[in-house]
Order: C-alpha cells, then structure tokens, then sequence
C-alpha cells in the first residue's frame, strides 16, 4: 500500500471510530437504558373474556425494541376483549385485543336485520343428517309427529353452525385424529326470520325435526334458495307487500332445485 493510501485509510479509520464512540453507543446505550410503561398481564384471559384492572397492570421496562403496537395506558385496555389467549407476564399487543365482543361464531356477528338464529335440537343421528352437516349448508327441515310433513316456511334455511352437547362447535369438514373423540352434533342453529323461529319453537315442544341437505359449496345456488325462501315468506304472512305480478307455487320442489357438485342428499 502506497504512504498516501495508508495515511487516508488512517484518517477513515479514526474518524470510523470516532462516530462509533460518541454517537452510535450513545444512542443505542440511551435507547437501551431509556424506559417507558406498558401495560402487562397479571393474571391469564381466556380469549373472548372482558379484561378488567385486576387483570393488568403498568410497568416501567426499558424502551429499547418494543414493539409499536404495545399497549401504554391501562384506557387502552380496559374494557376491552382478549382477541386471543392472554398469559401472565405477556405484553398487550393491540393485536390482542378487540373493542367488540369475540365469538367463535363469525355468522353470529353479522346477523342481517330482520333474522334471529335459533337452535333445533338434534334428536337422533339420522335428524341431523347423520353428523355430516356444515355452516353455510342449506337444508329444508320436515316435521313428523304422527307423519312427515313437509313446512312451506321451513324449505330453505341456513345453518350457521353445529355444536356438541356442551354448545361447543362440531367440525364436520375433517376426521378426527386417532386420538381424538369425533363430536356428535346435538343442536343445529339457523338463520330464521321470527315467522320461521316460532315454527322451530313448536318443534321443539312437539314432535321431532328432521333435516335435509339441499345445497352446499355454492353460494350463488344457496342466496337464490334463501330468495325464494323469503318470497314464501312474504306471500303467506305479508301478502299486501308483493307485487302484482303473480309468484311461482310456493311448494318448490326438491327435485327442480340446480344441484352443486356435491348431491343433494335426505338423512333416512
């Protein structure tokens, strides 16, 4: 190396290390040492619980590589909801928390104006299509007491889920490991206008439902099977509200409903 190449190599050197101890370890050494308060868990949330002061507490730690979206003031979490489980010692995250209650039933969250859901129970395993239903199926519900009878009202509905004895929600769209215990469907909620509801009510007192499995996986299928469930609906308790053209009968029949790609199929 040349004299004047090594003395301007010295000189970037010096200067190199001159930045490093009078700036670059101050700032990190400032940034490291400052502290700041955020909000931590004391004790667990299950996810979905209201978060309460008890729960959390302000704690002075140091500022350094913090995430952004850490929680500071116990007004940003009190009184919300855990998005998800909340263990003792974690940091609260705005990920992690919701300003609306949470439910493992996203339908139940956006129910249209004018509809409830209501459950029916399951009472045998062939009622409720043997363990095969799913949310966003559209099934037609029949009424037998002393026969089946087929329930104008009743043709079209949607189900927004299927739970278990315990009101935990059954996954039918996979097989259960070989350790685990398959569920078994005992309630079947739907979406129902008040008409539908009390209907399902009485079945609930008398008799037994059984459901059918009309359509699944199609979504354009399925809100033309909803329209025209609502169009009987209107005829038969609001007729002063239809049009003065004339409406298709009522009794649609199964057969003449367009099929998907999986087949329609009736619970024996």
């Amino acid at each position: 190396m040349k004299p004047n190449n090594r003395f301007i190599f010295g000189i970037l050197s010096i200067v190199l290390a001159a930045l490093i101890a009078f700036i670059a370890l101050p700032t990190v050494a400032k940034q490291t040492n400052g502290k700041t308060e955020i909000v931590r868990v004391v004790q667990p949330v299950p996810k979905g619980a209201a978060i309460t002061d008890k729960d959390v507490q302000i704690m002075e730690v140091g500022g350094y590589n913090l995430p952004q979206n850490v929680a500071r003031t116990m007004v940003d979490v009190v009184g919300k909801y855990a998005a998800a489980d909340l263990m003792s010692g974690d940091y609260v995250l705005s990920t992690k928390i919701s300003l609306t209650p949470i439910s493992s039933d996203i339908e139940l969250n956006s129910i249209p104006s004018g509809k409830v859901a209501i459950s029916l129970t399951v009472k045998t395993l062939a009622s409720g299509l043997s363990d095969k239903l799913q949310p966003g199926d559209i099934i037609r519900v029949y009424h037998f007491m002393d026969e089946a009878k087929d329930i104008p009202e009743l043709q079209f509905v949607k189900v927004l889920s299927v739970t278990d004895s315990k009101g935990i929600n059954v996954d039918n769209t996979k097989e259960p490991t070989e350790d685990e215990e398959k569920q078994q469907s005992a309630t079947i909620t739907i979406l129902a206008s008040s008409e539908q509801a009390k209907i399902i009510t009485a079945l609930e007192n008398g008799g037994m439902a059984h459901v059918a499995l009309i359509s699944r996986g199609n979504t354009q299928i399925a809100e033309k099977l909803l329209a025209d469930q609502d169009t009987v609906l209107t005829k038969l308790y609001h007729p002063e509200l239809l049009d003065s053209e004339p409406l298709a009968d009522v009794e649609t029949s199964a057969d003449s409903v367009p099929q998907n790609n999986e087949s329609s199929s009736k619970a024996e």
